[in-house]
């Protein structure tokens, strides 16, 4: 079969030249449309059930809201983990099904599970929008020119810029294609408030309930039909729509006995104030709005990123002159610095590759020929990529190494342009362009089975990367994909292409010139050999002590899931006591801001305080997410302490804890945290979840295991996500009181909703902008303890009593936040290690954690984050590794058929151990899965240099050279081969182990286990495999110690 592909390549060049061509043509046009991204979208198909619960305290928001949620998604197929947090105000519950599961399927089970719950009045379950951990793409801040000093007037003008965002703003937004949600968190909704005097109301013996009719009842419009008049149809209409604060003074409340009209101004002020929130943001220390747009599920974030920057271009021309828009974060930048790391590794990987071919390649024209397969092999690989939907990124084009690919065009270009010079030496005479076509096929269907079966080889290596599931499924499978298909396209082109260009342009009289380099290692390579013969048994043990130090050496390295991606900029979380206010949050939030903004490295720092509009992450409103963008390092001081990211952080941490204390801080990165996030429901690398029913233990429990971890070195930080109880103050009816006026308890519960939470009883339209109107007592009475003891109780038509009379009121303590993990209460411990090996960490503190915590039965603790990720992906690949060897082993007995010789190839894998693990040692790298995947990719080529040797070394057997000659000829006519696969792999991979750019971190471990396993495979299979091919020589040849040959 391919036999017949060569001969038809060089027998019809032109059309494989025209193919080619259309190839190219086609590749670019896939590149242009190729996805775009950072890093592969890790998150898991997840659904999000977010319920506003006004007014309830978290455990009550469980038992009513989030538990019965939680039960009727248990019973839907598919689902692997339900996880939920109920805090003040908020119920989220995530439902987490298995992989592959259709998120739209998803979403309508869930969907249908939730109409048959039955929950408080007024509490409606909302899906969160159908996005991942990648879907936080663009942040931006709508903030006034000149901020009002004036309090009433500042809180206007943050009214206003609300406005602006929620009307016009955030729906021109939602056009953009692929934008599936625009959040928004900051400033205050514009709300109408009547705020009751209490004294006026008891004086009248009005209640609360009174407002609310006498609104309801007067703000609407009728419809009246229409009426025929002379020809003319006229329609009819009552307009009764309440429309300023004006309007809502005059509404009549009651006509008194005395015909004295009560209306509203006559019981209460009304004025705009400030609503309860559960959010607010912050940007450079002063109070703005943010938005934040949501990509939808599967699209390209850097596309959606532009495509929504263009929009606010547009619309900044039609905002009012005041107002100002700011880009916060735009995810794009990441995905081009991260695109541009690895577009000068690919680069730099593909000219070195080409000028060691120029130099190793004798014929400048074949090392043309051979170059030429980078460009096409990498746009046959784009087509590959857009059909299959495999998005360009970090991890899939990360892995791409030039040296690789062309290893097969290598091979069929060096024995062409070897045999043309031998073919001519034997005639004498230049050869003509038949003769040359008829030796480029001759010698690419000589060696096709060398070249062809080494690249499969490696292609069956990285089979057991497709197995992988989960997280690093995600990680790992595109880099697998892209890595299959660069090979196969580059296998294809040797076997077409390299042929057909070989027999045009490779002249009859082609001399094989043998460069400068070449004969430098031929020099020092000959008395080695010789040296390596003379004592084959010594030759053995280097060859068996290789393989036992490297199995030692990788035995000590520690381990970590990926490298942590730098991202460029970082995040600062702030948790805060537990009982904090709102604005004395964001007090400490702003402080805090305009330290980090006085560091000249500091471009802009913006935060979330609580939770958002749609609450993706409902953090409690002592929690602040802060975002700090960096200047470009040309920008920072030259003469500055501060160097990198990581002392940046250590020094803005040490200012903080001077200047602002009683707040913790957690350091992470924009993406790392929503990622954590929603796979682990914990905002930390590592996390270790205690387990129980009793909530007060599990707090002893979680600040006991925090206190353990963070006495280990290295362990950054440990805090417990539980910051202690908020105060409580609580009302309880007095059932025998009220029995006795003849009322339930209904009253009493009503007063304290309307008075102190704020109910809604109606709405002001400004064309189809809508803003509540709101009773509710103003800011300085609720913070009044006598006010809220004397609240009005309607008991009757006309007569209420005080609360205190029919109420216990009492201060007590309630629980900030109750999370929950399948069915089971959880606090966890947030752990953010500033060592590299996750393993050994994580193993020493479980061991101190299980010596001293000694939990009662039904509490128990699991670990989760990066370390889960590390230890399923290390116990799939420890069963799919072997399997895949087997096939490897399975594949070279079919093809050699002499078992001696399959186990003389295969111990070619483990002495690339060596150099691979030691390489790890000197860049100081622990074991990661990155570093595995190149340990994955050693064991492929350095088996491909095994098989070029022994291929050659049987061939020179039936040629009927005696096993000295053998070996001494066969390994120093294959030098060359073997030297410029090997460089070349190793050229390729080089830019990517010195890399700085960003992301370069997650390249970094294999391109040095590669290129270290390269090395020592290359000098030992060139050496030991000679040596060992001698000493067994009648195990590998049976046949000539027989007497048949």
């Amino acid at each position: 079969m391919i036999n017949k592909v060569i001969e038809f390549s060089v027998n019809n060049r032109m059309f494989v030249f025209m193919a080619t061509l259309l190839l190219i043509v086609f590749g670019m046009k896939s590149f242009q449309e190729l996805s775009i991204d950072a890093v592969p979208d890790i998150t898991n198909t997840q659904v999000q059930i977010n319920t506003q619960v006004k007014g309830l305290v978290p455990e009550e928001v469980e038992r009513m809201v989030t538990f019965p949620i939680e039960y009727s998604m248990n019973g839907i197929p598919g689902v692997e983990t339900i996880r939920s947090i109920s805090r003040y105000g908020i119920s989220q519950v995530t439902v987490i099904f298995k992989e592959d599961t259709d998120i739209f399927r998803a979403r309508q089970l869930a969907s249908e599970k939730l109409q048959n719950i039955e929950l408080p009045d007024g509490v409606v379950p909302e899906m969160g929008p159908i996005s991942t951990g990648l879907g936080e793409i663009f942040h931006y801040s709508i903030e006034a020119k000149v901020p009002e000093t004036d309090p009433e007037k500042r809180l206007i003008q943050l009214m206003d810029l609300r406005s602006l965002q929620d009307w016009f703003i955030k729906p021109r937004l939602l056009t953009v294609k692929g934008v599936t949600e625009v959040n928004t968190i900051g400033g205050y909704e514009k709300q109408f408030f009547i705020q009751p005097n209490i004294q006026e109301m008891a004086k009248y013996g009005l209640h609360f309930d009174d407002i609310e009719s006498a609104i309801e009842r007067t703000n609407l419009n009728v419809g009246g039909g229409y009426i025929q008049q002379t020809g003319e149809q006229l329609l009819v209409r009552g307009v009764g729509l309440l429309k300023s604060i004006k309007d809502i003074e005059s509404v009549v409340v009651k006509r008194l006995s005395s015909y004295q009209v009560i209306k509203i101004k006559d019981i209460s002020q009304v004025k705009y104030d400030k609503e309860i929130r559960t959010g607010a943001a912050t940007v450079n220390g002063e109070e703005s709005i943010i938005g934040t747009a949501f990509m939808l599920l599967g699209e390209n974030s850097r596309a959606v990123a532009q495509r929504v920057s263009v929009k606010l271009d547009d619309i900044k021309k039609d905002l009012p002159p005041w107002v100002k828009l700011k880009v916060l974060y735009d995810r794009s930048n990441m995905v081009d610095a991260t695109l541009g790391t690895v577009e000068h590794n690919l680069l730099m990987g593909a000219g070195l590759v080409i000028l060691f071919l120029l130099l190793l390649v004798g014929n400048i024209r074949a090392a043309i020929i051979t170059s030429l397969m980078i460009p096409i092999s990498l746009l046959m690989t784009f087509i590959l990529m857009k059909w299959q939907n495999v998005s360009g990124n970090l991890m899939s084009l990360g892995a791409l190494d030039f040296g690789i690919i062309v290893d097969g065009a290598v091979i069929v270009i060096e024995n062409c342009v070897h045999r043309l010079q031998a073919k001519g030496k034997m005639l004498g005479r230049e050869m003509t362009r038949a003769e040359v076509k008829q030796v480029v096929i001759d010698s690419a269907i000589e060696i096709r089975s060398a070249a062809g079966f080494g690249e499969l080889i490696v292609i069956v290596v990285f089979i057991p990367l497709f197995a992988l599931t989960g997280v690093e499924g995600k990680m790992f499978g595109p880099m697998a994909t892209t890595f299959i298909m660069a090979l196969a396209s580059a296998l294809l082109l040797s076997f077409t292409v390299v042929p057909a260009l070989a027999a045009t342009f490779l002249s009859g009289k082609t001399r094989d010139k043998k460069p400068f380099l070449m004969s430098l290692a031929e020099k020092v390579f000959s008395p080695t050999l010789g040296m390596a013969l003379r004592a084959k048994k010594f030759v053995l043990g280097i060859g068996i002590a290789s393989i036992v130090v490297g199995v030692f050496l990788f035995s000590r390295l520690g381990a970590e899931f990926i490298p942590q991606l730098d991202e460029g900029d970082f995040a600062l979380q702030f948790i805060r006591p537990a009982n904090i206010s709102m604005e004395n949050s964001v007090k400490l939030q702003r402080l805090s801001e305009k330290i980090v903004l006085d560091f000249p490295q500091v471009k802009n720092v913006f935060a979330r305080t609580g939770a958002a509009e749609v609450a993706t992450d409902p953090m409690g409103v002592n929690i602040s997410d802060s975002y700090v963008m960096l200047n470009n390092k040309e920008e920072w001081p030259k003469n500055s302490s501060i160097t990198d990211k990581k002392s940046l952080m250590k020094a803005v941490k040490e200012k903080l804890d001077l200047h602002v204390p009683g707040q913790v801080m957690l350091f992470s990165q924009p993406v790392e945290l929503r990622f954590n996030e929603l796979l682990e429901g914990t905002r930390a690398d590592v996390s270790a979840k205690v387990f129980g029913e009793d909530l007060d233990k599990l707090i002893a429990y979680s600040k006991e295991v925090a206190e353990i971890v963070g006495s280990i070195e290295g362990a950054g930080e440990a805090e417990s996500e539980s910051k202690g109880k908020s105060p409580l103050l609580q009302y309880t009816p007095k059932m025998d009181e009220l029995a006795q006026l003849g009322v339930t308890a209904r009253p009493v519960l009503d007063a304290i909703n309307t008075a102190i939470g704020g109910r809604e009883v109606g709405h002001v339209y400004d064309g189809v902008r809508k803003f509540p109107i709101v009773t509710r007592l103003s800011e300085e009475e609720r913070k009044d303890i006598m006010t809220v003891r004397k609240l009005p109780v309607g008991i009757a038509e006309g007569h209420t009593v005080p609360i205190e009379q029919v109420a216990d009121i009492d201060f007590v303590e309630t629980f900030s936040a109750v999370g929950r993990e399948n069915s089971q209460r959880r606090i966890a411990v947030l752990i953010n290690p500033e060592v590299r090996d996750i393993e050994s960490f994580v193993n020493k503190a479980k061991k101190m954690v299980e010596e001293k915590v000694k939990l009662p039965e039904g509490y128990y603790i699991e670990w989760g984050g990066s370390f889960k990720n590390l230890q399923s992906a290390k116990e799939r690949l420890g069963v799919l590794v072997p399997m895949a060897l087997l096939i490897i082993l399975a594949m070279l007995y079919a093809a050699f058929k002499n078992f001696s010789q399959v186990v003389l190839i295969f111990a070619c894998a483990p002495m690339a151990l060596i150099g691979g693990v030691i390489a790890l040692n000197v860049m100081n790298m622990p074991f990661s899965i990155s570093a595995g995947v190149g340990f994955i990719a050693l064991c492929g080529i350095s088996i491909l240099n095994g098989v070029v040797l022994v291929t050659y070394f049987n061939r020179l057997i039936l040629d009927g050279k005696t096993p000295d000659d053998v070996v001494r000829e066969g390994a120093m006519k294959r030098l060359r081969p073997v030297l410029m696969t090997a460089l070349t792999d190793i050229f390729g991979f080089l830019p990517m182990m010195f890399s700085t750019g960003l992301g370069a971190e997650v390249q970094k471990p294999l391109a040095t286990v590669v290129v270290g396993g390269i090395l020592s495979a290359t000098a030992l299979t060139l050496i030991v495999l000679p040596s060992l091919y001698r000493l067994f020589i009648k195990q590998m040849q049976p046949n000539l110690f027989k007497g048949e040959l």
